[in-house]
């Protein structure tokens, strides 16, 4: 069952500030070397980007549980390079409950790799924000 709330479209800077206070935090446990923080960070930074862009563009944010359903409602995002982003966004996803309720600790590998994929969607997020006169 699809779980999407609409929202008006000004409401997105909720998200993107959202997700610059992630990116913030990311950069700031990569440096501590907290790799579970900076994990959990990543994730969520991928999360809050798409809710601005989907917020934004849609009127849309994915509100389900099951976060991959942000995927399926980024599909229909009318942006240029939505397939990398998805990737992207897809990598984070697959993470979230091993690194979020997982028995192991995350490693400095999986972390960089995390943050890389963040870091690239939150990009692809501003730019498709800034192609439309937002941001």
């Amino acid at each position: 069952m699809a779980r999407i709330r609409k929202l008006p479209p000004s409401r997105y800077p909720v998200y993107l500030r959202r997700a610059r206070q992630y990116e913030r935090q990311l950069s700031r446990a990569l440096e501590e070397k907290e790799w579970e923080t900076a994990s959990v960070c990543a994730i969520h930074l991928g999360i809050s980007a798409v809710d601005a862009l989907t917020c934004a563009l849609l009127g849309q944010v994915w509100s389900g549980e099951d976060h991959a359903g942000a995927a399926d409602l980024l599909r229909t995002v009318p942006a240029t390079g939505n397939d990398p982003a998805i990737r992207h966004l897809l990598a984070l996803l697959e993470s979230n409950s091993r690194v979020e309720y997982g028995a192991e600790a995350a490693s400095a590998a999986t972390t960089v790799g995390l943050g890389q994929h963040a870091r690239r969607l939150f990009e692809w997020v501003v730019q498709a924000l800034r192609a439309t006169g937002r941001t």
